[in-house]
């Protein structure tokens, strides 16, 4: 079963692991730790369709959950192990548990995260927050540009 498109998995191909590949945070969309081996380019990202986007975003997803031990579910199992077929070599598939260190800064990490966007979202006007398929959310805030300052 496929689960990636032509241009997915060529753009993963590009990205295997490196030993010297530095951990970093993503503030959006992931919210959380990578490492730089694992990240396509933004430019090269921006060229995929927002499903195929979605599809590398669904990955890091599953990987989290990996991470915190969780059950995959049926579905979520069967799109990680098709897509670890069709892209054996794309570093996300290599760190598939954390050091303690590694598991300190990403709890960090996604607390700067949080508290990042929490920040955002109380001085927004309003705020809607869309659950999407596979763990996804999509979020907009709306800012009243036309307001005082303190009003």
């Amino acid at each position: 079963m496929k689960v990636l498109t032509d241009a997915v998995i060529a753009l993963l191909k590009e990205l295997p692991v490196r030993s010297e590949a530095r951990r970093k945070i993503c503030f959006i969309p992931l919210g959380s730790s990578y490492w730089e081996d694992e990240m396509p380019e933004a430019a090269a990202l921006a060229k995929l369709t927002e499903v195929e986007q979605n599809m590398v975003w669904r990955m890091f997803g599953i990987r989290f959950k990996i991470w915190d031990g969780e059950d995959l579910t049926e579905e979520d199992g069967a799109f990680w192990d098709a897509a670890r077929a069709e892209v054996p070599t794309w570093a996300l598939f290599v760190r598939l548990s954390l050091s303690d260190d590694d598991r300190k800064a990403r709890r960090s990490a996604e607390a700067d995260v949080e508290n990042g966007l929490a920040i955002f979202f109380d001085h927004a006007d309003s705020v809607e927050l869309v659950d999407k398929e596979h763990g996804l959310q999509e979020w907009s805030a709306t800012f009243d540009l036309t307001k005082k300052p303190g009003s």
